[in-house]
């Protein structure tokens, strides 16, 4: 079994926290935002402290020479430096942790059905839309992927190593990709009349309405990307 999960990230956002902005700037930032529990926090009153001995560290010094911590962005982190941020976190995947933290908090919409019950409930949208499903869904009706270049380029890395969610396109294996703007048309442009056409909507298990306010969270705004997830259910 597969799980299907749709993101809608503001992703000019998250490349300016990640990448730009000072790692003090950057916590101020991220804790005022509400991130699904299970995440690290980004508390600035317990970082400070936790800058201060990361700065007069060896390590520190040895890989940043005399730079000052609070002025460094997130994604210039060494698994090392992140480590003494956050002590008590795997030593194995706090890169990543930190990495998903920071972008769960610029997740302003996702929608997560299994995929047979999604897939057939958009080919079932396109039919009574009397739509041509391939202009919206791909071969295995999934939303047609668009370019990649909708990733800002200095976090594509980030996402592709540092989510694991995020995998080559492989036959039977986990994938993510960008979605196509067309594929949202088919939601965004749907009505009433064409939800209420769709025969036996019970028989999809899921309520879709979350999948059209998703939809209409990424039309709303110039600065969101929408990302497809297809994960194994065990992997949740």
């Amino acid at each position: 079994m597969m799980d299907l999960i749709l993101d809608v990230v503001d992703l000019l956002q998250l490349q300016e926290i990640w990448s730009w902005r000072p790692s003090v700037t950057a916590f101020s930032r991220l804790q005022r935002r509400d991130g699904p529990p299970g995440l690290l926090r980004f508390d600035l009153e317990e970082l400070v402290p936790r800058l201060t001995r990361l700065r007069h560290s060896p390590e520190w010094r040895q890989n940043h020479s005399e730079s000052d911590p609070a002025k460094v962005p997130l994604r210039d982190f060494l698994a090392t430096d992140l480590l003494t941020l956050y002590p008590d976190t795997d030593a194995a995947t706090i890169c990543q942790q930190v990495f998903r933290s920071a972008y769960q908090a610029f997740v302003v919409g996702q929608y997560r059905g299994t995929v047979a019950a999604t897939c057939s409930w958009l080919r079932a949208l396109a039919a009574v839309r009397c739509l041509a499903p391939d202009d919206y869904l791909d071969a295995d009706h999934l939303p047609r992927s668009g370019s990649p270049d909708w990733i800002p380029a200095d976090i594509t890395d980030e996402i592709r190593s540092l989510d694991a969610r995020y995998r080559l396109a492989e036959a039977g294996t986990p994938a993510a990709y960008v979605v196509a703007e067309q594929f949202w048309s088919l939601l965004v442009k749907a009505g009433e009349h064409d939800l209420a056409a769709i025969p036996h909507p019970n028989q999809f298990g899921v309520p879709f309405t979350r999948l059209l306010e998703v939809a209409h969270t990424w039309n709303r705004s110039p600065s969101v990307v929408g990302l497809c997830y297809q994960v194994a259910l065990e992997e949740l």
